[in-house]
């Protein structure tokens, strides 16, 4: 069925329920389309900040010890990132791509409404005219049938009535042949004007009419095709993201499969071993004939004072060995990297030496000599510091052995193979210990010295054990070392000049002690002497203009 012969008699209807559609098509639907974008465009923004808050603070420098929980957490985080840049695909579609789509049809829609209502108008304004031009012909065959019906009652009169003149009834008969003509002439115009009025009014109502309903018709037809079209491509849109999305969960499965509880307690064995071993057993502490013995509260405050002294010297210069271990070895691993590069850009100039030296119209061969040489002063440079990297491990390595040999369950094993076994054997065991100790740590002093190391005590409190009385003058012995030993010096590669409060000037290879790593490009330190300045020379010098001198 069609508008145009159904609805042919409800135009304005028709006008109305079209206008009616093609407004909703942008304030009812444009607006839900709006409003879905919105909350797509939220949710993605409020996965972005939900990722931004609980992503894990990024550790460069201890990157590999972080936990297998929280490395895979950042990449289930990961995950939900590109779920909130799906959804924001889709608020794209929703929003600008579907605002677009709807303007430009409301724009083709209004043209040719337009277009449609002036063709109603033209079609119904011919009409009307052939109406007014039917009206006139009939009102002038009315008019001159009436004068013609006067003057034939007149003219019958007149020759009926004897004392009326021949001339005046021949008059009167002129008079009504020529209204008989009049109104034949104006009958033909009004039957010749009823014909095209009313194939006209057929036209109209049969043909033209019928079109601009059907126009309207198809106006409706399109908006509604143009809304399904569209709902459409946004369903499709979110097919197309549904994969990527299970995608992600997949991702995110395999990531919380990774996950494994036993390698992160491992993790944080590495991360806070020390090295150190639990105390020593108590000496036993045999009374002579002759022995003065001192009270118990005497003995308590005595063994106090020796293990004060013995926990603040740990913590005065204090040294966590297996973790210095772990950061030698990768320091040595990147010096070995460094150093194989620098060897191989030694080999690559020596041929290009070698190849401009045969072949001279290559060019000049003393060109490549300054950077050979330069590139051999790096290498010597960088296997000089690898090789005392390495020294330091060895003896890193030998500390930790003798701190491993003053444990009690070693001690334990070898009183347990001693033949004896008996009290003397434990005491002499005992004491030999405690020798073993003082030559450990001596040792590890001398060489730690010898590569630039702070000198003291390295054990922790727990470390050296509980001591008798007389083992007290074994701590009083051994140096407290000065803060500045424990800090790390550093030289300066460029001069620099203070531009605030908390920043500190400094002169090309003046050399400082850094207090505070570096932190987004700065490194905090302190001047190891006034030979360049005498303000205050403590605080923050850009990272990149300094070099270790380790």
């Amino acid at each position: 069925m069609s508008w145009g012969d159904e609805l042919w008699d409800r135009y304005d209807n028709v006008v109305s329920q079209v206008t009616q559609g093609t407004r909703e098509l942008d304030s009812w639907y444009g607006s839900f389309f709006k409003e879905r974008s919105k909350i797509e465009n939220e949710y993605a923004r409020s996965l972005r900040k939900l990722i931004k808050t609980y992503t894990p603070k990024d550790k460069k420098k201890n990157r590999e010890d972080e936990s297998t929980q929280t490395s895979g957490f950042r990449l289930i985080l990961q995950e939900l990132g590109y779920q909130s840049g799906q959804h924001e695909l889709l608020a794209d579609s929703y929003g600008k791509d579907c605002s677009r789509a709807i303007e430009s049809r409301l724009k083709e829609v209004k043209n040719d409404m337009k277009k449609i209502k002036k063709e109603a108008e033209t079609i119904e304004k011919n009409l009307g005219q052939s109406y007014k031009s039917l009206d006139g012909k009939k009102q002038k065959y009315q008019k001159a049938h009436v004068e013609l019906e006067v003057t034939m009652n007149t003219f019958q009169k007149t020759e009926s009535d004897g004392t009326i003149s021949r001339q005046e009834v021949d008059k009167m008969r002129a008079m009504s042949n020529k209204k008989t003509r009049e109104s034949d002439d104006t009958k033909a115009q009004y039957a010749h004007q009823l014909i095209q009025t009313n194939k006209s009014q057929q036209e109209y109502y049969y043909t033209l009419l019928p079109a601009v309903l059907n126009n309207l018709q198809s106006l409706e037809i399109g908006n509604c095709e143009f809304f399904k079209n569209l709902i459409n491509i946004c369903v499709k849109k979110e097919k197309e993201v549904t994969p990527i999305v299970t995608k992600c969960h997949e991702e995110m499965g395999n990531v919380i499969g990774g996950i494994n509880a036993k390698q992160d307690s491992e993790i944080v064995i590495n991360r806070l071993k020390t090295g150190n071993v639990p105390p020593i057993d108590f000496v036993f502490e045999e009374l002579m004939p002759g022995m003065e013995v001192k009270s118990n509260g005497e003995k308590r405050n005595s063994m106090s004072r020796a293990r004060s002294k013995q926990v603040l010297n740990a913590e005065r210069g204090n040294i966590n060995y297996f973790q210095r271990k772990r950061e030698l070895q990768k320091k040595i691993e990147a010096q070995e990297s460094d150093v194989l590069k620098g060897q191989k850009e030694m080999k690559s100039l020596q041929l290009m030496i070698q190849t401009y030296t045969q072949n001279p119209k290559f060019g000049d061969a003393k060109q490549f000599q300054g950077e050979l040489d330069a590139a051999a002063h790096k290498v010597q440079l960088l296997e000089s510091e690898l090789h005392a990297m390495q020294t330091e491990l060895v003896d890193v390595d030998n500390t930790l052995e003798n701190i491993k040999n003053q444990s009690p369950a070693i001690n334990q094993i070898r009183r347990e193979k001693s033949p004896s076994g008996s009290l003397a054997s434990s005491l002499l065991s005992t004491q030999v210990s405690v020798s073993s100790t003082n030559d450990s740590l001596d040792s590890g002093q001398e060489s730690r010295k010898h590569q630039g190391l702070d000198s003291g005590i390295y054990l922790t409190g727990n470390t050296m054990g509980r001591t008798s009385e007389w083992d007290e003058d074994v701590y009083d012995d051994l140096s407290t070392p000065s803060p500045s030993e424990d800090l790390e010096k550093v030289v300066a590669l460029y001069p620099f000049e203070s531009d605030s409060a908390d920043t500190i000037p400094m002169a090309e290879r003046e050399e400082f002690f850094v207090i505070d790593g570096d932190q987004d490009g700065w490194t905090k330190v302190k001047r190891s002497d006034n030979r360049f300045f005498t303000d205050v020379g403590e605080g923050f010098v850009p990272t990149s203009f300094i070099q270790s001198l380790k």
